[in-house]
């Protein structure tokens, strides 16, 4: 027995030998290997602590660092000289390249579409081989860092580029919120943490939650919606236009919407308002799709008009709330990058 487990001892100091080779020789190719996993930055050698767009004048060309996500500024890797066949992609790139993935997913869809039946009675928007929402992935891109700002819980949203909106190149930016019902921690935390001036719209309270108040917070109890008007219970609704009108506001670098149903028939009107531009970098909207709201035909026909406006989802998570009371996840959270706006849209220049 003493011979055996003397063997048995020898391979496993062997195969720990082995293990530890592999272990090596994967972290001496991470640099090689693993960076297509990482986050492109655009700096100076990694002195830039403004992250700006840095043009090196030797050459022209933008100076493009490779950085682990979790990587300070003041520490970042090696300059892409040091990684041969690498090409540095803008934001501009990162998107048009982007599109041309999103056209497949559309393509895609309307091939599941057809083999759904769809457009005949046999055809069932929550069977479980083609789920509703499995029409409408959030296959896009957001080309900077994305974080979590306000609750974990329902409330929160997910924001892209928001460092940009921390490092603020632009005096101010511009925040408009429709559908707060008290719960204002994502707009506290945004005044805490940025610049940022928010707008802030809902006629069914009468004020935000003390997280959200201050010189650079506005609430008025007014609903968005298709027209201006004072319904038959004295509520007051005006539209997206009319209000950035009355704001003197040409652009919203974030626009978030929860209207419990109400998003549609606002949208349509926005998208009357405002043409091929929609005047936001980013939308935050909770989308819901009881049967009472909205029939999957309109649905999909609103969903692919707000495409055609360059507004493309990049992000998504479920409401579960009503799955609790034995009904169908029937309100989704989307994040949208709106891929137009030229100069007004921070998150399409050049910044990481």
């Amino acid at each position: 027995m003493a011979p055996i487990r003397s063997l048995l001892a020898s391979r496993a100091v062997l195969a720990g030998l082995a293990a530890l080779g592999c272990l090596g020789l994967l972290i001496s190719t991470l640099d090689s290997d693993t960076r297509n996993n990482l986050t492109w930055k655009y700096n100076n050698g990694g002195n830039n602590q403004n992250n700006q767009n840095i043009v090196n004048p030797a050459n022209n060309q933008v100076n493009t660092i490779w950085e682990d996500a979790a990587t300070p500024s003041s520490k970042l890797g090696k300059p892409l000289s040091q990684y041969p066949g690498r090409k540095p992609r803008t934001v501009q790139a990162m998107i048009e390249k982007a599109e041309g993935y999103y056209q497949r997913i559309i393509r895609q869809r309307h091939t599941n579409l057809k083999a759904q039946n769809f457009g005949t009675a046999q055809f069932d928007p929550w069977n479980v081989l083609m789920y509703y929402w499995w029409y409408f992935p959030a296959s896009f891109v957001c080309p900077h860092d994305i974080q979590r700002v306000g609750p974990l819980s329902d409330g929160g949203k997910w924001i892209c580029g928001m460092s940009l909106y921390e490092e603020q190149p632009r005096a101010k930016c511009v925040i408009y919120s429709f559908g707060v019902n008290y719960e204002t921690r994502f707009e506290g935390e945004m005044l805490e943490r940025t610049n940022c001036e928010i707008f802030a719209y809902d006629a069914s309270v009468s004020a935000m939650g003390p997280e959200a108040t201050g010189p650079r917070s506005t609430f008025k109890p007014y609903f968005i919606g298709r027209t201006n008007q004072v319904d038959a219970q004295g509520k007051t609704w005006k539209t997206l236009k009319t209000l950035m009108q009355e704001n003197g506001h040409d652009w919203i670098d974030i626009l978030k919407v929860d209207i419990e149903g109400s998003e549609y028939q606002t949208f349509d009107a926005i998208m009357d308002d405002f043409g091929e531009v929609l005047p936001f970098s980013q939308l935050q909207m909770e989308l819901h799709v009881r049967e009472d709201m909205i029939s999957f035909p309109d649905f999909l026909k609103w969903w692919e008009r707000l495409e055609s406006k360059g507004v493309y989802p990049w992000w998504t998570e479920l409401n579960l709330n009503p799955t609790f009371s034995g009904a169908k996840d029937w309100a989704s959270e989307y994040c949208f990058l709106n891929t137009r706006g030229g100069e007004k849209n921070l998150l399409i220049q050049n910044y990481v």
